[in-house]
């Protein structure tokens, strides 16, 4: 195996990060902090408000209960998908690749599972709407995701030396959850391709798309390598 392919020890990683950010004036902690915060609370903010702008939650035909199931288990989803995409985990590099990789991909199918599951312990609620496919859910799903999807990559711009893009695409996943937790209390249709097109798959392009974002946006200047 070339040498030139082999990953270098953490402790030779640490140093050129350390020398990179010693070359770099760097701003406090609390600045950090406080400005993370900000970003992170502008793009949570931003979708609800055009959420609510665009008419707000509608139960529709759903049974307070499915409605309530619904509600409460995307919105736990979306919690995890964020804290998981947001904390260190004690880790002075950023999450593990393999815990961001499940945010992207992982997630979006546990969403599916717990909108087609959730539905179909009650009676016609997994029928299929003709005059809604999931065509509108899934550009409002983008349209709300989209906010988040760059207030958090201008919240950690330049943070990630090592995973940049599965930073980027667990950013986009988060995102995209919550869209997915605003048009759940929107949408009452829970037929599996619906729920898969309007639901679901936005998460994933999202996904896609801070992908892209996080090479660009995420990687820490002169670490550009994806690890």
């Amino acid at each position: 195996m070339p040498t030139d392919k082999l990953q270098p020890p953490p402790q030779e990683l640490r140093a050129r990060v350390l020398s990179l950010a010693a070359g770099t004036p760097s701003p406090t902690r609390t600045v950090v902090k406080r400005r993370t915060l900000f970003w992170l609370g502008l793009g949570m903010l931003l979708p609800v408000v055009l959420f609510l702008l665009m008419g707000g939650a509608e139960q529709g035909p759903r049974p307070s209960l499915l409605f309530a199931l619904t509600a409460s288990g995307t919105l736990s989803l979306s919690l995890v998908a964020l804290g998981a995409a947001l904390a260190p985990g004690g880790r002075s590099l950023g999450p593990p690749r393999g815990r961001l990789l499940a945010i992207a991909l992982a997630l979006p199918v546990l969403l599916t599972l717990l909108k087609i599951g959730t539905s179909s312990a009650f009676p016609g609620m997994t029928a299929a709407w003709v005059s809604r496919p999931g065509l509108r859910c899934f550009g409002v799903s983008l349209l709300l995701g989209f906010a988040p999807l760059v207030a958090f990559l201008v919240a950690r711009r330049s943070s990630d030396p090592v995973h940049p893009r599965a930073f980027g695409a667990a950013l986009g996943a988060a995102g995209g959850f919550w869209a997915a937790t605003l048009v759940d209390l929107w949408c009452p249709v829970g037929n599996p391709l619906h729920v898969v097109l309007g639901h679901a798959l936005p998460t994933l392009v999202l996904a896609a798309l801070g992908a892209w974002a996080g090479a660009r946006v995420l990687a820490t200047p002169g670490w550009t390598e994806e690890r």
